[in-house]
């Protein structure tokens, strides 16, 4: 039996924990707030609902004892938002041993690149590979401290691995409990194929009024993405395409993307998000105190809005986007942010190769 390490007791992270419990993997779940496992530290079950069907899964572990959740542990994931991934690094790196697993569930924009760079800043000297998965494979949510559900599966999740010659090691590991990860040439890949960067920024400031509205808690993708806002979304859509397209790579639009995830069906951006039942229940932010703002705008426009700069093409909706927010809360999100002066990175060919064997 696997053991793996799952860092991260949120949304995501609960329900892997729990599904992988149920494929019959040893899991040790970690948060370094002991207050998200608390409900689950003494009994060590999570009740799963997954095809609407309840079931009770038992893991091994839930501690804030990083060590205690990684020793031993085949495959570590990392499930937290992007902007804590340097403090996680920073954690684990003491502990971690030769040719230990870790993915980024997601990554976003250049998550793999810059978890690398924290870990050998930090003293991590082990030889570990680095997965960075497009998006994380649940559309799911904690319904209180001890349980979860999981709406959707994923039909597919692409994945990258720094450094791309020890790819098939990750995918044999992580492939013995989920068909659905496929890998693709390198973490660029992945990076720009950062969906949830077009879906939930520009949303949020378009409907900031309502965000703010105590009344009405709205939907996020049903309501908050009328037919204008989808509209602008795909003007933000075809800049992240463009970038891809001028690093030689091939990357599926938001239209795209949603057939293949979801297998749903629509003329249009707005048609394909009201046909996914996935995006049903799940509600806007209440405040902007939100990771769709918090998250990414940081780890996910200012990098692509970066990678687009180093080879001049312009994201002129993405820059916007960026300083909105960047106003919205006081902050130099393109300073705070994965921007590539941080990795020393100048041009398309030391970008290219820092993002297929690291920093």
């Amino acid at each position: 039996m696997n053991t793996i390490a799952i860092i991260g007791a949120g949304n995501g992270g609960f329900a892997l924990a729990a599904h992988l419990s149920s494929m019959g993997a040893c899991v040790n779940l970690y948060d370094l707030y002991p207050q998200y496992i608390e409900g689950i530290k003494n009994s060590k079950e999570i009740t799963l609902i997954l095809n609407k069907e309840k079931s009770i899964q038992r893991i091994n572990n839930a501690t804030s004892n990083i060590r205690e959740a990684i020793e031993g542990a085949e495959l570590i994931m990392v499930v937290t938002p992007a902007f804590t991934h340097k403090q996680i690094a920073k954690e684990i790196a003491p502990f971690l041993s030769e040719d230990q697993k870790i993915v980024l569930n997601p990554g976003r924009t250049a998550g793999a690149v810059n978890f690398l760079e924290e870990l050998k800043i930090n003293g991590c000297s082990a030889e570990v590979i680095i997965g960075e998965a497009q998006t994380l494979i649940y559309s799911c949510r904690k319904l209180d401290n001890t349980s979860v559900e999981i709406f959707e599966i994923k039909k597919q999740v692409d994945i990258g691995v720094i450094p791309i010659n020890r790819t098939d090691e990750l995918l044999n590991v992580i492939n013995e409990y989920f068909s659905q990860f496929v890998a693709v040439s390198n973490t660029l890949v992945t990076s720009l194929s950062n969906i949830g960067s077009m879906f939930h920024p520009l949303p949020v400031l378009l409907n900031l009024g309502w965000v703010e509205n105590k009344n009405y808690n709205f939907k996020h993708y049903w309501e908050g993405i009328s037919p204008s806002v989808a509209k602008m979304i795909e003007t933000l859509d075809r800049e992240r395409i463009g970038v891809a397209q001028a690093y030689g790579i091939k990357i599926l639009d938001t239209k795209e993307w949603l057939k293949k995830s979801y297998s749903v069906r629509g003329d249009d951006l707005y048609e394909l998000l009201q046909s996914n039942n996935a995006y049903k229940e799940i509600l806007a932010p209440t405040s902007i105190d939100t990771r769709y703002l918090l998250e990414d705008v940081p780890t996910g426009l200012v990098p692509i809005s970066e990678l687009g700069r180093i080879i001049k093409v312009p994201t002129p909706n993405i820059d916007a986007t960026i300083i909105l927010a960047s106003s919205l809360y006081d902050k130099d999100f393109i300073e705070e942010g994965r921007n590539l002066k941080k990795l020393n990175l100048f041009n398309k060919e030391d970008v290219i190769k820092t993002f297929e064997y690291g920093v």
